[in-house]
């Protein structure tokens, strides 16, 4: 059975993904992402990462130099009871990318199971004119 506060959970642990991205956290972005599992990572232009060794030590180069990023009209996706993503803009510089982050139950909390930004046309939708940010 999915909640909402398992929603807010997966929206909390997203904010901490940015938080780290933005402040070039790399401590706190490897205790975000899963140990589990499989996990992948899809930056921008990069060919795929698989595995948790290449996934965090590509964040390590990343967060040598932050990018200014901010995450926007962050919406979640439930995909069962232990799992979950969440859609987002990512604004780098006033332009923009779209993201998924998809998220997996570990324990007691929610790691970052895969990431993926790339290209997109215009920008955020107006917060105002949002339906919702979560879907079931």
């Amino acid at each position: 059975m999915t909640t909402d506060r398992d929603d807010a959970e997966i929206l909390f642990t997203n904010e901490r993904f940015y938080a780290a991205f933005a402040g070039g956290d790399a401590d706190e972005m490897a205790r975000l992402w899963g140990e589990a599992g499989e996990v992948c990572c899809l930056h921008p232009g990069w060919e795929p990462l698989f595995g948790r060794n290449r996934v965090l030590a590509s964040w390590q180069a990343i967060l040598q130099a932050p990018p200014p990023v901010r995450c926007v009209a962050p919406r979640v996706v439930r995909m069962g009871p232990d799992g979950g993503a969440v859609i987002c803009w990512e604004e780098i510089g006033g332009e923009y990318l779209i993201a998924t982050n998809l998220f997996r139950r570990e324990g007691d909390g929610w790691r970052v199971i895969h990431h993926q930004a790339g290209p997109v046309r215009g920008a955020p939708p107006d917060p105002e004119s949002e339906p919702g940010r979560s879907v079931n």
